[in-house]
């Protein structure tokens, strides 16, 4: 989650409503209870701010993203083989471009 000074993810977190398990997730980080500290991280959390699930739940993230003020996001595709992951890739930015084309209307 970061160092003691600067904790960019506790940061975030806390800034999307989740300040009190952010900063306990912190905490126990810190001190080294790494299973305790994951144990914290809920699905929502998780479904939030992260581009997993269906295409239709990735879609829907995008838009919230994109209506949020969103303009930068960082891939890291998923997959078994690099030729995946490529793939993966490959339909995460057609998304980016469906969804900027449905703003564009």
């Amino acid at each position: 989650m970061g160092s003691a000074t600067t904790n960019f993810y506790n940061n975030a977190y806390s800034r999307q409503g989740w300040a009190e398990v952010a900063a306990e997730v912190r905490t126990r980080w810190q001190a080294g209870d790494r299973d305790g500290a994951a144990d914290l991280v809920t699905d929502e959390m998780v479904l939030a701010t992260t581009l997993i699930g269906t295409e239709d739940m990735v879609r829907e993230r995008l838009r919230v993203w994109r209506d949020a003020g969103v303009d930068t996001v960082r891939f890291y595709p998923a997959g078994e083989s690099l030729d995946a992951r490529l793939a993966t890739l490959g339909r995460a930015i057609e998304l980016v471009r469906d969804i900027e084309d449905e703003a564009a209307r």
